[in-house]
């Protein structure tokens, strides 16, 4: 139902209007009345606005061709009619020159005002779906955007990176600037949906959907909060975790209300019972991962009755055996396929000559874990079942009763991962070749490098741009264009993304590099190709005659 203003100092005219046709029938209703342009004015700053006003020229205190000049000033989309007779050629004029293209004369002709609502009804509906369309168009680009955020706040604590300023800008094309300093402070928060006994013993092949419902729950319970940015592991779809900025003194407040509220909504809305974890506070991008470890291990030590578990104070400082200089050595030892080396470099970590607590022992463990993991992903080829078995590991770090246990279990992990490097590095070619390409699939968007690739993967450059073109037919900076361009042009197809946005989210530096790039590939430019898609979208949904 479209409202309308009717405007006019005579009441038997606006009476008269009324009573002129069935207006329900028709599709409107006469929901505002005023004598003249000021009480109008007036009306239309307290109520919502109508869709349409009709308003006569002549009327005392405001007139109507004022009136129309303050709405155009105030609310320029608003549809207005304009009353007029015969003698009143000077206003209808003036009227004209500010825009005013429907009129009405007096006295008003029942056929033609049905004729003149039946035409705007048709421009208000479609002027509905076009706003409805971009609706739906900015809540699907915001989803898509969001995804992108979530999985690269995954890659930051799971995967290897390529470097800071490599993350930060990659932040920034993402819209998470707030994160992308250097001394950044921030927590993160896990919470795990635990599904009482009994709960889906009558439905439990739709346990997908309650997986759903709590994700978008999660996602949901940041909207109200700033600076909370979520995200999950699609191996673990019950758990979702939360990176949280910390802005000023009143951050523990903060955090204590944002997982009290958390809690009780997934009760709630889910009749579920949850486990939350806080970690520790973090200083720097490059105590990510630490920070997140730190999260699952006050997860892992937390219960249903808890509103949260805290590991304890200062963990972190008593972790400092663990820093990137002994990350990367740790790293270099499997993938070298250096038992002793490896063993070597644990037994310096898990050193037996200090005072160490148990709950230090594992979070160094759930470091060395998102390590293997990250090492595992990059070699691994085929159905990632390493990967969901370390997953797994991680899950249940708990259960590490003693330093011996903890040991064995990673000495038991670590061959593992050194079976799949070697299975990949020392067979055919091609494997190593479809290892580097899953690499570079996965991440095409950044500044992807043959030098960066081979030092990665333990090659001679040289060696790898020959394997390259030999396996995959085309040069390694060929194929980087082709996977960026791809990308772009779904892009194009299923959003309203600007193209500088589609630019830097699928690896370039500009968006005239881009444009050249794409023109070059498919022989048109990107901002053609999706006019091109417009139009024939619109002769597709034109009614046929």
């Amino acid at each position: 139902m479209y409202r309308i203003m009717l405007v006019d100092d005579e009441v038997g005219v606006r009476n008269s209007i009324k009573a002129k046709i069935d207006w329900a029938s028709a599709g409107f209703a006469i929901a505002l009345e005023a004598a003249n342009g000021l009480e109008a004015l007036q009306l239309l700053g307290e109520q919502p606005l109508p869709d349409i006003v009709i308003t006569d020229v002549r009327m005392p205190q405001m007139d109507g061709i004022a009136f129309v000049n303050a709405c155009k000033e105030k609310y320029p989309g608003l549809r207005i009619i304009v009353l007029s007779g015969y003698s009143d050629f000077e206003y209808m004029k003036a009227a004209i020159q500010l825009g005013v293209k429907d009129y009405l004369l007096k006295p008003v002709v029942r056929s033609e005002l049905t004729a003149l609502l039946g035409k705007l009804a048709a421009e208000l509906e479609e002027d509905r779906n076009r706003i409805r369309e971009q609706d739906q168009e900015e809540i699907k680009n915001h989803q898509q955007l969001g995804l992108m955020q979530e999985q690269l706040l995954w890659q930051l604590v799971k995967d290897e990176w390529f470097s800071v300023s490599t993350m930060k800008e990659r932040m920034v094309q993402l819209q998470l600037s707030d994160l992308a300093i250097d001394e950044v402070h921030a927590q993160f928060v896990t919470v795990e949906m635990r599904i009482p006994p009994g709960r889906l013993d009558d439905w439990s092949d739709r346990k997908d959907l309650l997986y759903l419902a709590f994700q978008l729950l999660c996602r949901e319970s940041t909207q109200k909060w700033e600076y909370v940015y979520p995200f999950y592991a699609i191996s673990h779809p019950a758990m979702m975790h939360y990176l949280i900025l910390i802005q000023n003194d009143e951050h523990e407040r903060f955090i204590a209300d944002f997982v009290r509220k958390l809690k009780r909504d997934i009760q709630t809305y889910l009749k579920v019972d949850s486990v939350l974890g806080i970690g520790e506070h973090i200083n720097g991008l490059k105590q990510l991962k630490d920070g997140y470890a730190s999260s699952m291990l006050a997860w892992s030590q937390g219960t249903v009755h808890l509103d949260k578990a805290q590991p304890n104070q200062n963990m972190l400082a008593m972790t400092h055996t663990f820093s990137q200089e002994v990350e990367r050595k740790l790293m270099q030892t499997i993938e070298n396929l250096d038992m002793l080396a490896f063993t070597k470099q644990l037994h310096a970590i898990f050193s037996a000559n200090r005072d160490t607590p148990m709950f230090v022992f594992t979070f160094l463990t759930l470091r060395i874990i998102l390590l293997f993991n990250a090492i595992a992903k990059k070699f691994e080829l085929g159905d990632a079942s390493l990967q969901r078995y370390l997953w797994n590991c991680q899950m249940t770090v708990r259960d590490y009763s003693s330093r011996e246990q903890v040991l064995e279990q990673l000495h038991d992990m670590a061959q593992l991962v050194m079976d799949e490097v070697r299975k990949t590095r020392f067979s055919s070619g091609q494997q190593m070749m479809e290892a580097i390409r899953n690499y570079v699939e996965e991440n095409f968007s950044y500044e992807l490098t043959l030098a960066s690739l081979a030092d990665m993967f333990h090659l001679n450059e040289t060696y790898l741009s020959g394997l390259f073109k030999q396996n995959v037919g085309v040069t390694f900076s060929d194929y980087v264009t082709r996977l960026r361009l791809n990308r772009a042009l779904v892009l194009l197809k299923e959003s309203e993304l600007k193209l500088t946005e589609i630019a830097t989210l699928v690896g370039y530096s500009s968006s005239s590099y881009f444009s050249t790039a794409f023109k070059k590939f498919y022989g048109k430019g990107p901002k053609e190709y999706r006019e091109e898609l417009r139009s024939e979208r619109n002769v597709k949904e034109a009614p046929m005659l």
